[in-house]
């Protein structure tokens, strides 16, 4: 059964105000720090960050499809649906329809252009699918937003096995059953949200974790980078619990800071697959000395590699290094005197 015929077993399409619907304050595209807003800056927040107007236009100028019935359940307030289902489509809607919502977003003024030629008010009647619960909600969007090809990114399908975990207290093996992946999959993404959480708590940047989230996800995956900060596997990831031991914290530090900057350092990795040779110059006190001193990744391997040879050898890869180095900046440099220089066994008998 598809993902539509599962919606129209969640209850019946109702036309419902635009006026008694309302924004999903865990709406998983939030972090853990926005939860919780009054409507007016849920709406700036979520028009801000998921391009909203391009879809303004579109309802504007065509209106609201039918055939695209939002998801809601019945709030605490009477009257009222929580939209758990196309919280961004119902920013769109109430920006056009409330003066106070888009007063509030990023470029009030073209908002207020597109409102004027829009027939959309308070009392527009939307098509919406009330269901009885947000339990009874998960499986439909768990397939439709994790496993299906209207996928959310990684960090909010993580936030969203979050929002299952912790909230409605499920286990991996009950959310992976129900939104159609991988006990092991749920289980490393919930924590790898989770190390999210706990370095934005210790004052990291939470728009840099979030935007190279996949990043952290591909290192979490290596085994020596995991030991070194302390991080369980994922199916070992106690839930509502910190994943990082209070004695690594500085080491999640260091490794976030060699991952994305810090400071005045930049990052020491421009590509994933550099990752598996951060691990193993973490692993060897040679490699992460030199990382701590602010040599680059690349000499911090070379290091841990002198430390397998004498220094006859090691004098002889340095000079091949510094050779290559040369050659690379004067081919750089468009001379032609490169070749005048001696290979290091050469170098190495003068």
């Amino acid at each position: 059964m598809g993902t539509e015929d599962a919606i129209q077993k969640l209850g019946e399409v109702r036309l419902i105000a635009l006026a008694d619907l309302v924004l999903d304050d865990m709406n998983p595209r939030l972090p853990p720090n926005q939860r919780g807003l009054h409507q007016v800056d849920l709406a700036a927040v979520l028009e801000m960050g998921f391009d909203a107007f391009a879809v303004a236009e579109s309802i504007a100028c065509l209106g609201f499809f039918s055939s695209e019935p939002l998801i809601a359940i019945p709030s605490n307030e009477d009257g009222k649906y929580i939209v758990v289902e196309g919280n961004r489509r119902l920013t769109v809607l109430l920006g056009l329809a409330r003066g106070d919502m888009r007063s509030e977003f990023a470029t009030p003024g073209r908002w207020e252009a597109l409102a004027a030629e829009s027939a959309i008010t308070n009392d527009t009647r939307v098509p919406v699918v009330v269901a009885i619960s947000r339990a009874a909600c998960t499986s439909v969007i768990g397939y439709r937003y994790v496993s299906e090809v209207l996928q959310w990114s990684p960090l909010v399908q993580a936030r969203y096995i979050a929002l299952l975990v912790d909230i409605e207290q499920r286990s991996y093996q009950e959310v992976a059953k129900l939104i159609g992946i991988g006990k092991s999959t749920v289980a490393a993404l919930y924590r790898d949200q989770a190390i999210v959480d706990q370095a934005i708590q210790m004052g990291i940047d939470a728009a840099t974790l979030e935007r190279a989230f996949l990043l952290l996800q591909v290192a979490m995956s290596s085994t020596k980078i995991r030991e070194f900060v302390g991080a369980p596997l994922g199916a070992g990831t106690v839930p509502r619990t910190d994943p990082i031991p209070e004695d690594k914290a500085d080491e999640l530090v260091e490794v976030l800071g060699y991952l994305f900057g810090s400071g005045q350092r930049e990052p020491i990795i421009d590509d994933s697959r550099q990752i598996s040779q951060l691990g193993d110059v973490l692993a060897d006190p040679v490699g992460l000395r030199a990382l701590r001193e602010g040599e680059t990744l690349q000499v911090a391997k070379q290091r841990v590699t002198e430390t397998r040879f004498g220094p006859k050898e090691r004098l002889k890869r340095r000079l091949t290094a510094a050779r290559n180095a040369l050659l690379a900046e004067v081919e750089h440099m468009g001379l032609n005197w490169a070749l005048t220089l001696g290979q290091p066994d050469d170098l190495l008998k003068k």
